[in-house]
């Protein structure tokens, strides 16, 4: 576990060295929220050349985007693990964790090709899906039955024009993409982990545990009961069949979580400086 700008591993054999690797996230977390402002695209650099050919939404703005949602949520973790440390709850935390990786991983994938037109194109697919969700909110306000009798006319006319607008922003992008998938998160977090473990002798148990913490906070975001299943629980019967599941959250799962999260985060900026550096 290294973290931009600090390569010290904690022993994680029992508890003591999962409470010193939530330290060592807390501690780089802190500094990024201290210390981390969006910084000025260089000049000449990758991020510039990029920005240039994808100015409606440009590259480096969806990255810093996922950046900054990757410390913000990071750092409400760490306010709630100081607070409750003693008493750590069994499913919000990942929920927590989860929207800090998926930030901190949609700036990594942006980031991560080598070849700018790869960059743009993925800055396209998160556009794209930019004006469709934004689309689909605005319509289903222009579409509901209790604003379309409460509104003035104006207002909905005004409402309807957003619509239209961001249905022919959405219209052009796909063309210009041409065919294939939609951004789906769990492809871009699964390719972004396997840019995070794509070097040592460990890089494939890297990419599946990013995967796992990924695929079990979302079951913890949505209200699913699969990871009962997977996780460690106790169970007692209940009169006439069936039986109670309890779920805990050790030490050891939270520090997992957070750390796959600050690790992402870690990479997430180490490519930012990378990118938005001259190196002229």
């Amino acid at each position: 576990m290294a973290f931009y700008g600090d390569a010290v591993e904690p022993d994680l054999t029992d508890d003591d060295g999962w409470s010193r690797r939530i330290g060592l996230c807390i501690e780089a977390v802190r500094t990024w929220e201290s210390e981390r402002e969006h910084e000025p695209v260089e000049p000449g650099s990758a991020l510039a050349g990029d920005d240039a050919q994808s100015r409606s939404l440009p590259v480096s703005t969806l990255a810093w985007m996922g950046i900054s949602t990757g410390i913000d949520h990071l750092a409400l973790f760490a306010d709630l693990f100081v607070a409750n440390e003693a008493t750590p709850r069994p499913l919000a935390p990942f929920t927590v964790t989860r929207a800090a990786l998926l930030g901190a991983s949609q700036a990594v994938w942006l980031l991560c090709p080598t070849s700018r037109g790869e960059r743009v194109r993925r800055a396209s697919l998160v556009a794209e899906d930019e004006r469709h969700q934004h689309r689909v909110f605005a319509n289903d306000y222009a579409r509901d039955p209790f604003v379309r009798s409460s509104f003035a006319p104006e207002s909905l006319a005004d409402l309807e024009r957003v619509c239209a607008r961001l249905r022919a922003d959405e219209a052009a992008i796909r063309a210009k993409l041409g065919k294939g998938p939609r951004l789906s998160s769990t492809t871009m977090m699964r390719e972004a982990a396997e840019h995070l473990a794509r070097d040592g002798t460990e890089a494939e148990w890297l990419r599946l545990a990013l995967a796992h913490e990924w695929r079990l906070s979302s079951a913890a975001a949505h209200a699913r009961m699969w990871p009962l299943h997977v996780r460690p629980t106790t169970s007692e019967p209940l009169p006439g069949g069936g039986e109670m599941r309890r779920l805990t959250s050790s030490i050891a799962q939270i520090g997992t979580a957070f750390a796959a999260a600050t690790m992402m985060t870690s990479e997430a900026l180490r490519l930012w400086d990378e990118r938005r550096t001259s190196h002229d």
